[in-house]
């Protein structure tokens, strides 16, 4: 009588580059659908992308998600399917620290495509409101810089020779520097200082 055979769990029909990293392609199967690899110390972005001779069944995707080891929340960043077959995925910034590296699971779940475009649609909306964000910010920042050194401007007379008069500007730098410190000693005491 022959043993019985056993089968390694699926693997999921995709491969992840990390630079700097060999490419990996094996996966702990969690339940036949979701599969996990640690990355290590998160990187800014990884490549993702389908190896299956084969296409995946009609309306499938393989979403992805990233999890802090330490949590294991995981959080949508993008997904692969027949009709995108590899992406480029910027990792987001909550898993991202430059002083103490951040240990970031990869996670892959079997999902329908409809559900991963819906899911998707969040991400571009928040990208697009944090772009608005960030423009009215600059915006204000540009704005306040401008009052403040314009605030000590002065009127210098024309010239005997006809030209025009003129308002310019000499500022030693230690006035720059009481501006920043200034808007930053604002910013501390209430950050939505330039929500206002």
């Amino acid at each position: 009588m022959d043993a019985p055979a056993c089968t390694p769990p699926p693997q999921p029909p995709v491969a992840v580059i990390v630079p700097g990293c060999p490419v990996l392609t094996q996966f702990q199967c969690i339940d036949g659908i979701r599969w996990i690899a640690s990355l290590g110390n998160a990187p800014a972005s990884i490549v993702v992308f389908l190896t299956a001779p084969a296409p995946l069944p009609f309306d499938a995707a393989l979403g992805i998600y990233l999890a802090r080891e330490d949590s294991g929340a995981f959080e949508y960043i993008g997904y692969l399917s027949n009709a995108q077959p590899s992406a480029i995925m910027r990792v987001p910034s909550i898993f991202l620290d430059v002083v103490t590296p951040i240990r970031v699971f990869l996670g892959i779940s079997s999902e329908r495509e409809q559900d991963m475009k819906n899911l998707g649609q969040a991400p571009q909306q928040e990208q697009e409101r944090t772009a608005v964000t960030l423009l009215a910010m600059s915006e204000r920042l540009v704005e306040d810089l401008y009052n403040f050194v314009t605030s000590y401007g002065r009127v210098i007379p024309a010239n005997s020779d006809g030209a025009v008069s003129e308002e310019t500007i000499f500022m030693p730098i230690s006035f720059v520097d009481r501006w920043r410190n200034k808007l930053l000693s604002k910013l501390r005491n209430d950050t939505s200082f330039w929500s206002r």
